[in-house]
């Protein structure tokens, strides 16, 4: 006798989560292709993003903030360092910390990787309209917020900016906790 499962993981119109999963393993990958020919990885836009957001933090700050342990921190900004893209400065609070700064360099490649990312996700929401975008944004933020995840502390995902408008963002949800947390 042929003892199949009843469905699949992801068959069921409810098994939404299996799907976000699946999603977001594709999503990834096809962000870090747009990436490579900048020869950055998404955890490195992840913490120029993140960086550009709070510069003069120490070291130590936006690691706790992004979630990521000391020696991986440390690796990451020499990478940064290395390519001329971060700078560290004498922490005038505490001299015997650094102060993260982005350079010149640092922001020019920023644009460039936010601009590869609004390719990407016009792309991705192609066949959405800006409605469907607007809601389906909405329900992922609140289920990211009932998870404690905000994007402030993703250290892979770019935090949107604000719109050209200049005017407040209109498609955040009304409740949960904001970037602060």
């Amino acid at each position: 006798m042929d003892e199949r499962p009843a469905s699949p993981p992801g068959a069921d119109q409810e098994d939404f989560a299996y799907l976000l999963v699946q999603l977001g393993l594709l999503l990834a990958r096809q962000f870090g292709e747009r990436l490579a020919p900048f020869g950055l990885e998404p955890r490195h836009a992840g913490m120029l993003t993140r960086l550009a957001a709070h510069e003069g933090l120490s070291q130590q700050a936006l690691g706790e903030l992004i979630g990521l342990n000391p020696t991986r921190m440390v690796f990451l900004v020499d990478e940064l360092e290395q390519r001329g893209l971060v700078e560290r400065r004498r922490n005038t609070a505490d001299r015997r910390s650094y102060a993260l700064y982005l350079t010149g360099q640092g922001r020019d490649t920023l644009r460039q990787i936010q601009a590869a990312g609004n390719r990407h996700q016009d792309e991705i929401g192609a066949s959405l309209t800006q409605a469907e975008r607007s809601q389906l944004a909405n329900l992922l933020r609140r289920l990211a917020a009932e998870q404690g995840i905000t994007e402030d502390n993703l250290p892979g995902i770019p935090p949107r900016p604000p719109p050209a408008n200049g005017q407040p963002r209109t498609d955040r949800p009304a409740h949960g906790p904001g970037p602060t947390g």
